[in-house]
């Protein structure tokens, strides 16, 4: 959301910007989002824009970098957090979907505005995203080599586990019937059941966050 004109006239010119940008692309896609439009919103002229960012396409990459960096640091974070690959899964799993609830804006930018980057830009994004997929695959490997994970075929898992966790952003409400901390717990679950070869439901479940404030704290950008 773009907020009030007051807390936008607070921020620094160029995380106005990139706020409004978060908002204009996600509403009207990346080549249905002129200049103007963008500068209308932040209320300076289109010219000055330019100042902050040497183009639209700069700020479109600027917005994948920054999600990609927070996914990957919050995702080593999370494999951090537990004592085995069941806990570490889980504890991914959530962080995953949690972020993609959080943000869902950039999230949904970041999957369906790839190819409106440039192919030097699309490149560097798609290095980070594999770095991301490859963490994941190696930790459901260990899962595997210590007989915890019963997987067939890992990459093919991992691209099945981060596209449904992935999916959050397109339908999450808060007004829904789950909490996002619900939802992540849910989700949780099913990915330990299919991969677990007792089902993944005993030891790995961490305390529930159901009815208790939330443990995982977003690493908000400013202007997200």
């Amino acid at each position: 959301m773009l907020g009030t004109a007051a807390t936008l006239h607070r921020q620094p010119a160029s995380e106005r910007i990139r706020r409004a940008a978060i908002a204009l692309f996600n509403a009207r896609g990346y080549h249905g989002t002129p200049i103007r439009a963008l500068a209308r919103i932040v209320r300076v002229e289109a010219a000055s824009l330019y100042y902050h960012f040497p183009s639209k396409q700069e700020i479109l990459t600027d917005i994948f970098v920054r999600v990609m960096d927070d996914l990957l640091e919050g995702l080593q974070d999370a494999i951090q957090t537990g004592s085995n690959a069941e806990e570490r899964l889980r504890a991914v799993v959530r962080f995953h979907v949690l972020f993609h609830v959080d943000r869902q804006a950039e999230a949904t930018i970041s999957r369906s505005e790839l190819r409106s980057l440039t192919p030097s830009n699309r490149r560097r994004i798609v290095a980070k995203r594999d770095r991301y997929e490859t963490m994941l695959r190696t930790l459901l490997l260990d899962g595997v080599e210590c007989g915890v994970f019963e997987i067939r075929d890992v990459p093919l898992t991992a691209t099945a586990i981060l596209t449904m966790c992935s999916g959050v952003s397109d339908w999450f409400s808060n007004q829904g019937r789950l909490t996002a901390d619900a939802l992540a717990d849910a989700y949780a679950d099913m990915v330990l059941q299919l991969v677990s070869r007792d089902g993944g439901l005993s030891s790995a479940r961490l305390p529930s966050r159901r009815g208790s404030g939330r443990r995982y704290t977003p690493r908000r950008r400013p202007g997200t």
